[in-house]
């Protein structure tokens, strides 16, 4: 009888096939996975003015690693780094035009990846498997 792999290896596993295949994508418009997430976060934030400890807390990331994603995506020309007027010692991050241009084909490549993912699959086991999956999500968080 083949033995269960656990859970957590599956979740290891899939997660370093997906950020590698999905780096692989998004090699050609220039930026990384992480990257990427910061873009997103960036895309949909109903914050006007967000900082870098906005971006470390809800991408659940420490400061040196958002301050070398800032850093590449500003030198990269897809984020503007600007004093706050309100607090000199805080940085608000924007959105740069360059960012908007490849906004789409991010979303694209992603789609394709949850197609990937879900091959096989009909709507009702996918909707069932996000619903799992927002739970696993839940339960790891940190409250």
């Amino acid at each position: 009888m083949k033995e269960r792999m656990p859970i957590g290896f599956m979740f290891k596993q899939i997660n370093t096939i997906y950020e590698k295949e999905f780096n692989n994508r998004l090699r050609k418009l220039g930026i990384t996975s992480s990257q990427c997430a910061v873009l997103d976060y960036l895309f949909n934030s109903s914050i006007e003015e967000v900082t870098q400890k906005d971006i470390e807390k809800a991408l659940n990331l420490k400061n040196p690693t958002v301050t070398g994603i800032l850093k590449r995506l500003e030198e990269n020309g897809f984020i503007l780094i600007v004093p706050s007027n309100k607090d000199k010692r805080c940085k608000n991050v924007y959105l740069a035009e360059k960012a908007y241009d490849i906004q789409r084909k991010m979303d694209m490549e992603r789609k394709k990846l949850d197609k990937m993912l879900t091959l096989g699959m009909n709507k009702k086991e996918v909707a069932a498997l996000e619903k799992m999956l927002a739970r696993v999500l839940y339960n790891v968080e940190e409250p």
